[in-house]
């Protein structure tokens, strides 16, 4: 099995999980079990602020099945969270190709309009968005940004910089599969985890709090 990627082992977890309800869920969550630490530990930013980051990639099926649980929870979070979205290569060409679209659309500031089309032209459409110009044509086509403003996007050295960046995070994260969720820069959790969608937004929240009890000393 491709440690990078799990194919029908985590599908078939990711279907299991979707069957039990949040209810389900443990009331205490365990080290090693639903969650763990990264291998490199991020210093805050702001210590008063707590991050949670979703590593994903568009090429993704259970990237694209845990969006919209994601997204609904991403909508209700408490005031001193700060949620993103990282696109991961996955050691992947395409991966470089679909995380650069990802920073292209968010310097275009068209990141809402193409999150969702992007996931659905690879995972429903079948599309396979290899290039650079396939990827200009679809921002065009639902966008209206015109094609040489998205080559000298996605090609600027701000986006390069972007993408690089996310690589080497998720090197010193220890991330080696997607969807995975890093809260407050120490803990790592993911679906396949957690045993389920809800499930993992309710360990999110475990470690949000966790996070904030560690930082507050208690």
């Amino acid at each position: 099995m491709h440690p990078i990627f799990r194919g029908l082992t985590v599908a078939a977890l990711s279907m299991m999980a979707l069957a039990c309800s949040a209810g389900d869920a443990p009331a205490q969550f365990s080290e090693g079990k639903q969650y763990k630490q990264v291998r490199e530990v991020q210093k805050p930013v702001d210590p008063k602020r707590v991050s949670v980051e979703e590593f994903f990639w568009f090429g993704c099926p259970h990237c694209y099945a845990f969006d919209p649980t994601i997204s609904a929870w991403a909508k209700k979070v408490p005031g001193d969270v700060d949620f993103v979205r990282v696109p991961a290569t996955l050691g992947r060409p395409v991966g470089v190709v679909h995380a650069k679209a990802f920073y292209a659309a968010e310097a275009l500031n068209v990141a809402e309009q193409m999150h969702l089309p992007l996931f659905q032209a690879l995972q429903e459409g079948h599309s396979m968005l290899q290039t650079e110009a396939q990827i200009g044509q679809m921002f065009n086509q639902v966008t209206g940004v015109l094609p040489d403003v998205f080559s000298s996007t996605f090609n600027s050295f701000a986006v390069d910089s972007r993408q690089r960046k996310a690589e080497q995070l998720a090197r010193d994260y220890g991330i080696t599969g997607v969807p995975t969720v890093i809260v407050g820069g120490k803990y790592m959790t993911s679906p396949a985890m957690a045993n389920g969608f809800p499930e993992a937004t309710q360990v999110i929240d475990f470690l949000i709090e966790k996070i904030r009890q560690e930082r507050a000393g208690k």
